[in-house]
């Protein structure tokens, strides 16, 4: 009996080794098509500071549209913290995606030392890791896709310069601090209006992207320093809101520039509340960054480190133009 029980047990045990045997030779060695393709998908993290109607969002159709033409090599995860421009939620959403060892991260850059030194721990691991729209300084080497900030200060000054008549008394509105792409602009309208004695910066505020906090900085300006006729933005949260809180021309300052287009920033412009906003090229960060991934892991180097999206200076006339057309 106990004989007939030992050959039993030997019979079932070789007939699931076969079993393996067979699944592993099927699915493993000689795996099909579409499972070949998983293993050789370049695992892409997106990872947005924010949802919004008109700069991450475009950035991310960016990301979309580069998936759906590179459908057989990428897939692109999209994430967002729950609070919008959340440093420690995104540091957090960085470790995960170092965990889960993607081939690569895309990310806004933010100087914070928790974030970067997530950041590091990914190119440590071997994950890429490229910045959009804002870089890090002293970061070990890394891609950097978006606008050249500085460049888009000094465009604004111009700007700024041939509105007013290069006699102005400004008051700036910016962010947050520690943000370099900001803190850039500042600097490049700096360099521009220091050349002129007509024009006066007067003040620094910082809305910390947030629409109310504009609000109630637009209105301690006009109490604290009535003397101010001209705004300047140097990010968008503030060109978006006047564009929606208000619809008519403004009798509390002569002008008003911007950064940054949207449905919103446009109405204003249409409205005659803002004279203008800097555009930049939001949609090819998103895709240019996912088309560099591809080539670095095809070619094991981007095709350069930093690559400037381009900007430009849209107006009335340019909506005036677009209605003729």
């Amino acid at each position: 009996m106990r004989k007939n029980w030992i050959a039993a047990s030997m019979l079932i045990a070789a007939i699931l080794l076969s079993v393996i045997i067979i699944a592993f030779y099927r699915y493993g060695l000689h795996m099909g098509e579409d499972e070949k393709d998983y293993i050789n998908t370049i695992r892409i993290s997106a990872i947005l500071p924010h949802k919004d109607d008109g700069y991450w969002s475009l950035v991310e159709e960016g990301y979309l549209k580069a998936e759906e033409d590179n459908k057989d090599k990428v897939d692109i995860q999209i994430y967002v913290p729950q609070l919008n421009y959340h440093v420690d939620q995104m540091v957090e959403l960085i470790e995960r995606q170092v965990a889960a060892k993607v081939d690569a991260i895309i990310v806004q850059g933010i100087d914070n030392n928790n974030y970067s030194n997530a950041l590091k721990k990914a190119i440590d691991a071997g994950i890429q890791v490229v910045l959009v729209d804002t870089d890090i300084r002293e970061f070990p080497e890394h891609l950097y896709i978006g606008t050249n900030n500085r460049e888009a200060g000094i465009r604004m000054g111009e700007e700024l310069v041939k509105i007013t008549g290069g006699q102005a008394k400004v008051a700036v509105m910016s962010g947050d601090e520690n943000y370099w792409n900001l803190e850039q602009r500042y600097e490049g309208l700096l360099e521009v209006t220091d050349q002129y004695s007509g024009i006066e910066i007067v003040r620094l505020d910082y809305d910390y992207y947030d629409a109310l906090t504009v609000v109630k900085i637009y209105n301690e300006i006009l109490e604290e320093n009535p003397e101010v006729d001209t705004l300047v933005c140097i990010e968008g949260t503030a060109g978006q809101t006047f564009g929606v809180v208000f619809t008519e021309p403004l009798e509390d300052y002569r002008h008003i520039l911007t950064f940054d287009s949207s449905i919103f920033t446009e109405a204003g412009i249409r409205n005659g509340i803002l004279d203008g906003t800097m555009v930049q090229g939001n949609y090819q960060m998103g895709y240019r960054s996912v088309q560099e991934v591809i080539h670095y892991e095809e070619t094991g180097s981007y095709t350069q480190n930093n690559i400037f999206t381009p900007i430009y200076w849209y107006s009335k006339e340019d909506l005036e133009d677009e209605n003729e057309e």
